[in-house]
């Protein structure tokens, strides 16, 4: 028992390591890390890391430069932004009228969800409720046009037989 404790104070103690680490502000910036994270402004819909053309590989050997330079990934990031804007972001920022990107699906989904429900809850009515509610609205009506085909049918039946 007393193993066990010491193994899991041990990938405790790693995990937390490895956790601080990562999160320290000396953590080296990778080159996938940045250019996993920009748009190319040359190869449309395509991450930086991914475009094939020539101009994309001489954005690429910049990105090293700046890393080598001792950047970090957040002042590349927005280096870019400045240069060729927040088209090479690979995702809108959640602010001002670029939230609407992110809250607009969810609008869309919501609404969808609506419809399903309303349809659903009228799809499964029981017949009695369809039909009361159906002779209710129905009701005066037939009431006034009933007594108006009666007397016409009584004037037309003495109109035939006298």
């Amino acid at each position: 028992m007393m193993r066990f404790y010491l193994v899991l104070c041990l990938m405790l103690a790693l995990c937390l390591y490895s956790v601080a680490r990562a999160a320290s502000p000396g953590a080296k910036t990778t080159f996938s890390e940045v250019a996993g994270a920009l748009m190319s402004p040359v190869c449309p819909g395509k991450l930086l890391h991914d475009c094939p053309s020539s101009e994309g590989a001489q954005l690429r050997e910049l990105v090293r430069r700046k890393i080598f330079a001792g950047e970090t990934k957040e002042q590349i990031v927005r280096y870019f932004v400045e240069v060729y804007g927040r088209d090479v972001l690979p995702k809108p920022p959640a602010e001002g009228f670029y939230l609407t990107a992110w809250l607009l699906p969810f609008g869309g989904l919501l609404a969808g969800f609506g419809v399903v429900f309303v349809l659903v809850r009228a799809w499964t009515r029981r017949p009695e409720e369809a039909e009361q509610s159906q002779v209710s609205r129905e009701a005066p009506q037939k009431a006034a046009s009933d007594d108006s085909l009666e007397n016409r049918l009584q004037r037309e039946l003495g109109d035939f037989e006298g």
